[in-house]
């Protein structure tokens, strides 16, 4: 008997880390296995984070959606026989909302990592299916994104069961790191460092972040800002620099991305919608504060004790909100780094996160 986790691939980002780390988790009680859909890209992911007591199944499907896949998938949870399937993403979610419809034995959970209006239309067909199957306990990041959803969808089955991870090991050394710092400090070597990670896209709404670094340089020339992640936008990549704010570098891709938080003043999230994001766990068991807009999970994660969340999304307002985090003094600045790492510490250890999915399982 076992826990099967289902999940596209496990390429890298941040619900295949969680998948990972929550199932390496679990295997200290429970045999788990995951079945990666589609093919994992050979050079970045999480393959190589796999505990040795975690079975990987990798299917290697070529279709997003296939009548034929969909039967393969049935026969092989029909052999192995798992009590709780465990479902991630959008791709995975459609199946296995069909395979609850045949096979209503196991225990089916679905873990929503991202916000609210991600997930609308799937939970809209959900909602309208009802009649089929309501078997499917949706687990929501926060209280934000539950609330949003019942609003809406009242008899959906949620519950809220925030984000894990183990507290974050760098890859890179202290000086690998300060090095890497250094190539942007051409202004003053007592820089403010600020960094984000994550994919140019429009949900990152980097354009409030380069506008608002723009604003910024006026009253503090000493201010660096620099974005991690893939251009995956070409046209919105082109916009941030035709901003051509100075002080905000966009330095493409990088493994162990947070690894650079070890030298930064605090992460610096702009997002229009965001679950909980890893990185911003990552950052709070660092002890870094983190700068953020109101943007879905975030407003549970953030708090005047670790960090600052903004009013809205407008660029005075979160030029306003940085401008606060910079006019501190240090011993304020200290405060909020501290309290950032016992926040990580009392919430979102992965042990603590496994421990309530253990519950909604129902194993005990």
């Amino acid at each position: 008997m076992s826990i099967v986790h289902i999940i596209s691939s496990l390429n890298i980002g941040g619900a295949e880390n969680f998948v990972v780390q929550l199932a390496n988790e679990q295997t200290k009680h429970k045999t788990v296995k995951i079945i990666s859909l589609s093919k994992t890209n050979s050079s970045r992911n999480y393959i190589h984070a796999v505990n040795q007591k975690v079975e990987l199944i990798e299917l290697g499907w070529k279709k997003k959606y296939s009548v034929i896949q969909f039967y393969q998938l049935m026969i092989l949870i029909k052999k192995l026989m798992p009590q709780v399937i465990h479902v991630h993403l959008h791709n995975p979610f459609y199946y296995v909302f069909g395979m609850s419809i045949f096979n209503r034995k196991p225990r089916y959970i679905h873990t929503l990592h991202s916000s609210f209006q991600n997930w609308k239309r799937v939970l809209t067909i959900v909602n309208k299916l009802r009649f089929l199957s309501s078997k499917i306990l949706h687990v929501c990041l926060s209280n934000a994104i539950a609330k949003d959803i019942k609003s809406q969808y009242p008899r959906i089955h949620t519950t809220v069961i925030p984000n894990g991870i183990q507290s974050y090991r760098h890859a890179r050394s202290k000086e690998e790191v300060k090095s890497f710092w250094k190539t942007f400090e051409t202004r003053s070597e007592n820089s403010f460092k600020f960094l984000a990670i994550g994919n140019i896209s429009d949900n990152k709404n980097y354009k409030l972040l380069a506008l608002t670094f723009e604003a910024i340089a006026l009253k503090y020339p000493n201010v660096i800002g620099v974005q991690i992640g893939n251009p995956t936008d070409q046209k919105l990549s082109n916009e941030l620099k035709e901003i051509g704010a100075s002080n905000l570098f966009l330095v493409g891709p990088k493994e162990n991305a947070a690894d650079f938080l070890l030298e930064t003043d605090a992460l610096i999230i702009s997002s229009i919608e965001e679950g909980m994001p890893i990185v911003a766990l990552e950052a709070l068991s660092m002890g870094v504060p983190i700068i953020t807009t109101p943007a879905g999970g975030m407003v549970d994660v953030v708090n005047e004790n670790n960090g600052i969340i903004s009013q809205n999304f407008e660029v005075q307002e979160f030029k306003k909100t940085i401008l606060k985090f910079l006019d501190m003094n240090f011993e304020k600045r200290m405060r909020l780094s501290k309290n950032a790492k016992v926040a990580f510490e009392n919430n979102y250890e992965i042990s603590i996160t496994a421990n309530l999915y253990k519950v909604n399982y129902g194993l005990d």
